[in-house]
């Protein structure tokens, strides 16, 4: 019975319409003298009123019980209006279930990106813990080779700070000019250990440039960078040099395979070479690509097996929004 009394509610304006008719009518009958026809005229229109809400009822009913089951559930479909209002109303609300189904769409496939981009970063980062677990299993192990494998877990867990900013925090950019000379020796200063370790020359020329970029971000793209460039050059030197709004960054490493360049920017892939030193998780130069969008530069590499491999970061000419 209270589904019955809430559709009367609802029918409110309609009873009370009828009811002010109602009244106009027998009053002008009755002035009339003619008030006998009255009981008529009620007969005749209260069965046509009640035959229309019956009529009614019962299509009103599953809409609110749907509605009704659907408050604890996501709507998933809007329910059919009956009138033309309703069906402006049923309209909007399709429209709104739609975009939130998108919504969510949306957001699972980034929670599941995330997810695989952390696998591939924990596999990175097994190897410098296992390595670690393994000197202090042995007496053998210097200091140096313990701080070197803490350094490399130190920089993957920077990796995925910088990488969970990149995802979740779209406002952290400051687009300003930077002197490179200055970032690229702070960077440089970081993996000394490793140079010296490797007993790789360093060579730095031509850093007097000024560019356009973001300082931390740019700071991040050259740390992936530098430290590929380290961990596959196992004699020689690694070239940093700046001309023409560009940053150059060259080794005398293994080098990439011909049929592994058009991929080195894709997440996950690691290469032939990645797999066989088995020191890559294919992550490092994909975030390295998204950051270089990010700011506004433009990442490229080229590469010769056995001579050795050319990054290279070419920064915007002119502010964003600058014509």
């Amino acid at each position: 019975m209270k589904i019955v009394g809430k559709y009367l509610r609802s029918q409110a304006s309609l009873l009370g319409m009828y009811a002010l008719l109602l009244a106009i009518t027998g009053g002008t009958l009755w002035l009339h003298d003619y008030f006998v026809a009255f009981w008529d005229v009620l007969l005749f229109t209260a069965t046509c009123l009640a035959g229309y809400l019956v009529a009614r009822y019962f299509p009103w009913r599953r809409q609110y019980q749907l509605l009704v089951a659907s408050r604890n559930q996501a709507l998933t479909v809007a329910p059919v209006g009956q009138t033309l209002f309703e069906e402006a109303y049923s309209q909007l609300l399709s429209q709104e279930i739609t975009r939130r189904q998108e919504l969510m769409e949306h957001n699972q496939a980034q929670q599941q990106a995330v997810l695989e981009d952390f696998g591939l970063w924990l596999h990175q980062v097994k190897t410098p813990v296992a390595a670690l677990d393994l000197m202090l299993q042995t007496t053998e192990a210097s200091k140096g080779d313990m701080k070197a494998e803490l350094f490399k877990i130190n920089e993957y867990l920077q990796m995925m700070l910088h990488y969970v900013k990149s995802q979740f925090d779209s406002q952290d950019l400051l687009i300003k000019s930077v002197k490179l000379a200055p970032l690229v020796r702070e960077t440089v200063k970081k993996y000394a250990v490793f140079f010296a370790r490797k007993d790789l020359q360093l060579v730095l020329k031509d850093l007097e440039e000024v560019v356009i970029t973001d300082e931390k971000w740019l700071r991040f793209i050259l740390e992936q960078v530098l430290f590929n460039a380290i961990k596959y050059t196992q004699s020689g030197q690694i070239t940093i040099q700046a001309s023409q709004n560009k940053l150059t960054i060259r080794d005398t490493g293994i080098g990439i395979l011909p049929e592994d360049l058009p991929r080195v920017f894709d997440k996950g892939y690691t290469g032939v070479n990645g797999r066989i030193q088995q020191r890559a998780s294919g992550l490092g130069l994909y975030l390295s690509q998204q950051t270089a969008q990010k700011i506004g530069a433009v990442l490229t590499i080229d590469s010769v097996v056995g001579q050795g491999t050319k990054v290279t970061l070419t920064f915007p000419e002119q502010f964003p929004n600058q014509e």
